[in-house]
């Protein structure tokens, strides 16, 4: 496999996107979370040619997963005691019956663009009532899930549309500006 084109995450921009969610829509469990983040960041990319947190996503048996939000959720002990830390004063995980997240506070929207607000709505629009068939069926039709080996992260130029017709410039300015990408 040949260079892939990834983000570093914004843990920062990450939490703020899961405390808006989980004020968006009370309840939602992570599976729900990780196809909304995943199909934002895919809108985004299209229509600007930059994700939204630059979150690595994994392409899994159930579809693509952000895997820094992942670690954020599961308190992974190698991440920031500082992100930790916010994350946890930000929203909390429920466990029963399925993981999701309540919120403790309000987002705070400085950390988002009005373009990054209108794509995290618009794809909890797409997402936040299917059921997990329908996400995992919706996101298994993704091209970025069919061209990816399982377990292994997914090249962002697989997220843009074959059919979008700017599809050669997007290329062109996430090539030039990947490296020096902050969120």
């Amino acid at each position: 496999m040949g260079q892939i084109v990834t983000y570093r995450i914004n843990y920062a921009k990450a939490i703020e996107a899961l405390t808006w969610l989980a004020n968006e829509k009370p309840g939602i469990d992570i599976y729900h979370i990780a196809k909304v983040l995943y199909y934002a960041e895919k809108r985004h990319i299209n229509k600007y040619a930059r994700p939204i947190i630059g979150d690595t996503y994994i392409s899994m048996d159930y579809g693509q997963v952000p895997s820094g939000v992942r670690d954020l959720i599961s308190k992974n002990s190698w991440l920031d005691p500082d992100d930790i830390k916010k994350f946890s004063k930000s929203v909390t995980v429920k466990k029963n019956p399925n993981p999701n997240i309540i919120p403790l506070r309000k987002p705070q929207l400085k950390y988002f663009s009005d373009t990054d607000i209108a794509c995290l709505k618009e794809a909890l629009s797409e997402c936040g009532n299917l059921t997990f068939k329908q996400l995992k069926n919706k996101s298994h039709e993704e091209e970025s899930w069919i061209h990816t080996e399982r377990n292994q992260p997914i090249d962002y130029l697989l997220m843009i549309d074959k059919d979008n017709p700017n599809k050669k410039e997007i290329i062109e300015e996430i090539k030039m500006t990947v490296r020096y990408a902050s969120f």
